[in-house]
């Protein structure tokens, strides 16, 4: 039979097994720590402890890394189609040059922090309006603006670092 939950016991688990867990999701996950927090969150909200809550707790963290992969994978794939334009090319040397070339943005766009890249993959590949990018990130029109200019200036200067790079 189980017991109630008791703020004590939550605590002595994450310091226990906290770091362990973190390190456990992060071969799924670029943000483990959340899955953890996210797994200590639905065990407070338990009535019960469970029976093995240290099993229970590995099993809900690790199924939170794995949600976030698959996200994390889908939204890269509907990034990468919203990239490309329809390739109705029949020269094979064109259809190469544009996958080089879609590769290299992908990856300078990798580079770039999250609120940058959203930026860029909102107002380009989405064609959303300033409006709905500053209510999407919570910031007002003109930041939006000044922080999407920001982050074209930092590819700017990161695809002309590779490309001066490449000459040298």
């Amino acid at each position: 039979m189980t017991k109630p939950i008791e703020s004590h016991e939550i605590a002595d688990l994450l310091d226990q097994f906290g770091a362990s867990m973190a390190f456990y999701a992060s071969q799924w996950t670029a943000a483990p720590e959340d899955c953890v927090q996210e797994a200590f969150v639905a065990l407070a909200g338990q009535a019960k402890l469970p029976e093995s809550p240290v099993s229970w707790l590995f099993r809900v963290v690790r199924n939170r890394a794995l949600n976030e992969y698959r996200a994390t994978r889908r939204r890269s794939k509907r990034e990468l189609k919203a990239a490309k334009p329809d390739l109705c090319r029949s020269d094979p040397a064109e259809k190469s040059e544009f996958d080089e070339e879609r590769n290299r943005m992908l990856d300078m766009l990798g580079r770039l922090n999250p609120r940058d890249r959203e930026l860029i993959v909102l107002r380009i590949w989405s064609e959303l309006s300033w409006s709905e990018i500053s209510e999407l990130t919570g910031t007002s029109t003109s930041s939006a603006q000044r922080n999407y200019v920001a982050a074209l200036e930092k590819l700017k200067k990161k695809l002309e670092s590779k490309c001066m790079t490449k000459r040298n």
